[in-house]
């Protein structure tokens, strides 16, 4: 798997959050996170985008238990993600 196909698989669930973020703020985080080899601060990072996701959620008008959920599985289609990306190079995380 390549970094640009990991982020594919990432957004393109994430309508809901990419009309309000903007794809291309939704995709440069998802890229970063994807490839940040470092499995903690990946995930560091990762934390800090579903917490800004819910956010503009909400700011968005969608309610909080619904921006969480959504957020919930976002956070983990990053995560999956990241791991099969990485464990495809081979690196032992």
């Amino acid at each position: 798997m390549k970094i640009e196909d990991a982020v594919v698989a990432v957004t393109s669930e994430a309508s809901t959050l990419t009309s309000c973020l903007g794809q291309p703020v939704v995709a440069y985080h998802v890229t970063a996170i994807m490839r940040e080899a470092d499995l903690a601060h990946a995930r560091e990072m990762q934390l800090a985008l579903v917490r800004r996701s819910i956010e503009a959620l909400v700011d968005d008008g969608l309610e909080g238990v619904a921006a969480e959920h959504f957020a919930s599985q976002f956070d983990g289609r990053i995560g999956l993600t990241w791991r099969l990306l990485h464990a495809s190079d081979g690196v032992a995380h």
